[in-house]
Parts: structure tokens; C-alpha cells; sequence
């Protein structure tokens, strides 16, 4: 699904900004890397490049995009609780100037959803209740936003599947959810 998502934001990117081409190779460049990074080092090498383009091109919102998104995978991948927080706290911080510019943006939204179950899997049994409720609450406004943004439903899915294995209900009832959005990602786009 990663690869899908950066392949259509390329896509996006390059038809909204067809005239920059320097544009283009950074962001052609910045997503290669962000496709292949699989520690946090290289989602830090990864965000900063992200960050560079942002610095250069103010008006866009997919490079700030990514460059959160960085921080927020880099808290998946670390095990010591506050250095989570730290990586979250950096994501946070970017994504809030980025829904200042981008209030209508289904995908900004759908990444604070993700954002907010990262903070969550910090510590679930004193965060649990507050950030899902967040959770649901940003991507309940990504879909407001665009009813069909697969990120925003695979994130619904996401937090009914948890919450189901959470109170011993069965899961099985999200099967053909799952299934569909599997199978109709590439439409949703």
C-alpha cells in the first residue's frame, strides 16, 4: 500500500507542479527514498529531505506531508516510550502548521488520525481512550472531507478491528470491508 500511496502522490505532485522541474527531481528523489526507507535513520534522512523542499516550495503541502508522516513511522520503529513521544512531538508540530494551510485537505486529516494512534501505542492503558477518540475524530473529518480517501478508511478499519480485539468481540464481521478496500484501493485514489 506504501508504494501505491507514494506512486499516486507522485503522480499528483507532478501534474500540480509540472512546471518546476527542479521541483520535480527533489520530490521524485525525496519519494524513492521515503519507498525504501525501513529504519529510522532513513526515514530521518528521509525527513530531511522532505524538509528541504518544504523550505523551498512554501506553497506545497506534500512535502511538510511526508516529512510528518517520517516522523510519525519513525515512532513505530522506536521501542524506548519517550524518544517516541520525541519523534511524535516533530511530526505534531509539522502536521499542525499544515492543517493551518490545508483545513479542507481529507489526507492531512487521515495523517493526524495516524498520528494520534501513534501516540496511543506509546502507552494504550493511559492513552488509550483520549487518542482514539482523537483518532476517530480526524479521520471521521478525512471522510467528511472525501467519503471514498482509502487512508482515512483503512484507518476507520483500522481502529474498529482494534477496538473489536480489544473487548473480545469477533473481528470477522470487517472481513469484507477489508476485502473491498483492498481491492478497490487503486479506485479510491
Amino acid at each position: 500500500m506504501k508504494t501505491i500511496t507514494t506512486t499516486m502522490m507522485l503522480l499528483l505532485s507532478s501534474i500540480l507542479f509540472a512546471n518546476d522541474s527542479a521541483y520535480d527531481k527533489a520530490m521524485s528523489s525525496a519519494l524513492q527514498q521515503f519507498d525504501t526507507a525501513s529504519t529510522i535513520a532513513d526515514l530521518q534522512g528521509t525527513a530531511n529531505s522532505f524538509s528541504r523542499i518544504a523550505q523551498v516550495a512554501n506553497d506545497d503541502w506534500l512535502a511538510p506531508y511526508y516529512q510528518s508522516q517520517c516522523f510519525i513511522l519513525m515512532s513505530f520503529r522506536e521501542r524506548d516510550m519517550n524518544k517516541k513521544d520525541e519523534y511524535l512531538n516533530e511530526g505534531e508540530a509539522i502536521l499542525n502548521v499544515l492543517l493551518e494551510k490545508q483545513a479542507n485537505n481529507s489526507e492531512v486529516y487521515a495523517l493526524q488520525s495516524l498520528l494520534y494512534t501513534a501516540r496511543l501505542t506509546v502507552d494504550p492503558m493511559n492513552r488509550g481512550q483520549e487518542y482514539m477518540a482523537l483518532s476517530g475524530g480526524a479521520y471521521h473529518k478525512a471522510l467528511a472531507l472525501n467519503p471514498t480517501n482509502p487512508r482515512a478508511l483503512y484507518l476507520q478499519l483500522s481502529n474498529e478491528v482494534g477496538m473489536a480485539n480489544f473487548f473480545g468481540e469477533d473481528s470477522s464481521k470487517y472481513c469484507e470491508r477489508i476485502k473491498k478496500l483492498y481491492i478497490h484501493w487503486d479506485e479510491y485514489n
